[in-house]
């Protein structure tokens, strides 16, 4: 018996050195999704707590050890190890920041007036100089599809900033490309991600362009299930398990030609042309932006799209766009009452 002991104490002991000594021998753990590590200690007064996090950020195995944890409390308790994702029915995964809107915590009326008020008055600017503008909000997952959220959780999204804004923008005249009815007629957002799929994100810009008065089609595109795609969530969860859901891909082709580096659409500012397109564009985008902006790249000759968040016209020379598009995530709108 005491040997049985002494073999699990060194198996024990074994376990948890065996991070930090893999740490030692060269073996660090990358970040995961989005993680910013902590960067190598400098000498200082904080060096000690510095070496710990950055130990604690970089131990062998990291990953496949929160990967697992994940797992094993998803399977025996159906809890979510990450504060930001929140496991749904049938394998969908729920952004934690949208809650606000889902339950109906929203901004005050005068917060959304001031919203209305802004907007308007950036229209009001760009229709003096002869240029069009829209505004568009990319409805968060759960708004969409609540059908797979935990009942614990009471939907009253009829109370949400998003939805009681829109008379707000009515009264002030801003023109609006409403995407809440379109795409919820069926899923075109991925399972294990935030975001929409590239034909969701084809059926928005249609939408937008038809706010604009001009005529596209492009969700009549042919599209297919074909390779992986690694939901943002997922990653989240489980950052070394290669979980993958079936990407959309829009096999009939757009016709516009970068002139900058897109960073795969992460990138702050990019520019764009197209043969077959007309007018000049400035979009203002988030996220949702990286499968919109070809769309839009694709309507228009040229096009300039930023993610500040500023909405400073003046970054940009007057003759470089007739057309200014706002797009905003909708749990961001408590954003532009800040501004």
């Amino acid at each position: 018996m005491k040997q049985q002991s002494q073999i699990f104490i060194a198996l024990f002991l074994a376990l948890c050195l065996t991070p930090f000594a893999g740490l030692l021998m060269g073996f660090e753990s990358e970040g995961g999704a989005n993680e910013i590590l902590a960067p190598p200690p400098k000498a200082g007064p904080t060096v000690l707590d510095e070496c710990a996090d950055y130990m604690e950020d970089r131990f062998a195995l990291r990953q496949h050890m929160i990967s697992l944890w994940s797992l094993l409390n998803e399977r025996l308790l159906h809890t979510s190890t990450e504060e930001q994702v929140i496991l749904g029915e049938d394998g969908f995964l729920y952004f934690s920041e949208t809650l606000d809107d889902y339950t109906g915590v929203s901004l005050t009326d005068t917060q959304l007036e001031q919203i209305a008020v802004r907007l308007a008055a950036l229209q009001q600017q760009l229709e003096a100089e002869g240029k069009a503008f829209v505004f568009t909000i990319a409805p968060n997952k759960n708004s969409l599809y609540p059908e797979h959220m935990p009942k614990r959780y009471q939907n009253r999204h009829e109370n949400s900033n998003a939805v009681r804004l829109e008379p707000y923008l009515e009264q002030a005249g801003v023109n609006y490309a409403n995407l809440f009815s379109p795409l919820s007629a069926e899923l075109l957002y991925y399972r294990t991600d935030t975001h929409w799929t590239p034909r969701g994100a084809a059926l928005g810009a249609d939408t937008i362009l038809a706010a604009l008065g001009r005529e596209s089609d492009y969700f009549s595109h042919a599209f297919a299930q074909s390779g992986l795609h690694k939901g943002d969530l997922y990653e989240m969860l489980y950052p070394a398990f290669a979980g993958r859901e079936a990407e959309t891909v829009d096999l009939t082709g757009l016709f516009y030609t970068a002139l900058t580096e897109t960073n795969k659409g992460h990138a702050i500012t990019i520019r764009t042309e197209s043969e077959r397109g007309t007018g000049r564009l400035l979009c203002y985008r988030d996220s949702f932006g990286i499968a919109l902006y070809p769309y839009l790249a694709d309507a228009f000759e040229t096009a300039i799209f930023s993610r500040t968040a500023d909405y400073d016209l003046s970054r940009f020379a007057a003759a470089e766009y007739d057309t200014v598009v706002l797009e905003i995530v909708e749990r961001n709108l408590p954003r532009l009452a800040d501004g």
